[in-house]
């Protein structure tokens, strides 16, 4: 036992850089256990299998991981790797303000409980992603399995088909309808690019597969009548189908803007007037645009309360998860919930400062990827960086209308972001750029084509591109197989 207090000391025996060093160590497929937990615990995140209280099992498996890594970084394994230190800092302070507004809670034990959570997100959950994501090969198996735990939801709630009073369709882990919904927004970034990417051999025929789970996503979007995810797609596909190519500021991209905005309107009202799909988002959406009191007002008043128990303590808030409690003393008719904000949520419950600093935490990731996606000649990585781009962007569009960003499959995203532009940012060093790929057919007698030829307005080059020490499984069993496969 006098191994694991030494290990954990060493992992902070050196200052985490603001781009973490890529860990060749890594790279070499670990030890069976932690990889199979972790591509277990990617699976399971999106299905919030609670245990007891915000416990789930995902929290359970990352736990366990955590402390094998711990454990084997003592034996010359691979050491936790941390945030960079900017992040870092950010993390530091936005706890320290949900620490010292518990004080002035009312019921500390919630407020406790909520700052442990984000305390484990950032120091246990990250690290371990960042550890073990980069690999490249466990990173993309983790991806396509987190995606099927997501699409597993929205089958069981599409089978099963419970409805609350109002008509929409619950999914089993909440008696919130909006969560069947939720899930369309921020996966579908991911489910186009895995169909960019696909070989253009394969890719009518992936197209075809693709289909049940189009239909799926956006059955699970109707059913539920989720006002927010129904703002947050559309902003999503925009992003990626307009930038995956890479952000750059000229005609072409423009046009493709433009273009994209025209089809995905069209597509959202031909959506719209269907009958293929339930008809409970289509009456809500009737409903807010006829601004019916009963699904607009309590939001506003929650909205005017937050306000005001900012206004009477900027710096120091209620306390995490404390609002509610407090709500009816800064406006007597309002509702005993949060803020249908997350931003409001946070000036209210912790501050001025704190809320500044989770802002900085995101800031800092959306900086992180657009450097990484500038940076990398590889267009596979690139269009993927845009994938988590865009699905983060539609998280917190969700997030402008839903109180906190605490549940774990979102910061799984986050970490799992935060590992590809890691990687990304030193392929072009350490990996082959298209050029190199397109030398390579030619010498080995395909067709030649010219990579930096456009041949389709919405993507730039056809080439297919991945880094060489991983090349791309077929298919989600082989990833795996191939992981576990490998010796320590």
């Amino acid at each position: 036992m006098a191994e694991f207090p030494m290990a954990w000391g060493a992992l902070h025996a050196q200052a985490q850089p603001d781009i973490l060093p890529l860990d060749t160590a890594a790279d070499r497929p670990a030890r069976g256990l932690v990889h199979a937990l972790f591509l277990v615990g990617a699976f399971l995140a999106p299905l919030n299998l609670v245990i007891r209280f915000s416990f789930t099992v995902y929290d359970a498996l990352t736990a366990v991981i955590a402390f094998l890594l711990v454990w084997d970084a003592g034996r010359r394994g691979p050491r936790l790797q941390f945030l960079s230190f900017r992040l870092t800092a950010a993390a530091y302070v936005f706890l320290l303000f949900a620490v010292l507004s518990t004080l002035r809670s009312t019921v500390p034990t919630e407020s406790l409980t909520q700052v442990v959570q984000f305390a484990f997100v950032f120091f246990i959950q990250i690290p371990v992603i960042l550890t073990l994501a980069r690999s490249p090969s466990l990173f993309r198996a983790s991806l396509i399995l987190f995606l099927c735990g997501a699409l597993v939801g929205m089958l069981s709630s599409f089978v099963a088909g419970q409805v609350q009073g109002a008509g929409r369709t619950l999914i089993f882990y909440s008696d919130n309808p909006n969560r069947l919904g939720y899930p369309t927004a921020y996966i579908l970034p991911f489910v186009l690019y895995l169909l960019i990417d696909a070989p253009r051999s394969k890719r009518a025929w992936a197209t075809i597969l693709a289909l049940p789970a189009f239909y799926l996503m956006i059955w699970a979007l109707a059913a539920s009548g989720s006002r927010s995810a129904t703002v947050a797609t559309p902003l999503a596909l925009v992003a990626f189908l307009s930038f995956h190519p890479g952000l750059h500021i000229n005609f072409r991209t423009a046009l493709r803007f433009a273009l994209v905005v025209m089809l995905i309107g069209l597509l959202a009202y031909g959506f719209y007037e269907s009958d293929l799909f339930p008809s409970t988002l289509h009456k809500r959406i009737d409903r807010t645009l006829r601004q019916e009191a009963s699904l607009t007002q309590d939001r506003l008043t929650l909205a005017d309360a937050g306000w005001r128990a900012f206004e009477e303590s900027p710096l120091v808030g209620v306390g995490l998860d404390n609002f509610r409690y407090v709500a009816t003393r800064y406006l007597s008719y309002t509702t005993n919930q949060l803020p249908h904000n997350m931003w409001l949520q946070f000036l209210a419950q912790i501050g001025l400062v704190g809320t500044l600093a989770f802002l900085a935490l995101m800031a800092g990731w959306f900086v992180t990827l657009f450097r990484a996606q500038r940076a990398t000649r590889n267009r596979s990585q690139r269009e993927m960086l845009w994938a988590f781009l865009a699905s983060m962007i539609a998280i917190l569009t969700i997030y402008m209308f839903v109180p906190i960003m605490i549940e774990r499959h979102y910061w799984l995203i986050f970490g799992l972001g935060l590992a590809l532009a890691d990687y990304s940012r030193r392929a072009p060093r350490e990996t082959p750029v298209e050029d190199e790929t397109y030398a390579s057919r030619q010498a080995s007698g395909r067709p030649a084509r010219a990579l930096r030829t456009a041949t389709s307005i919405f993507d730039e080059d056809t080439g297919s591109s991945v880094p060489s020490a991983s090349p791309p499984a077929s298919s989600t069993a082989e990833i795996i197989s191939q992981i576990m496969a490998r010796p320590d």
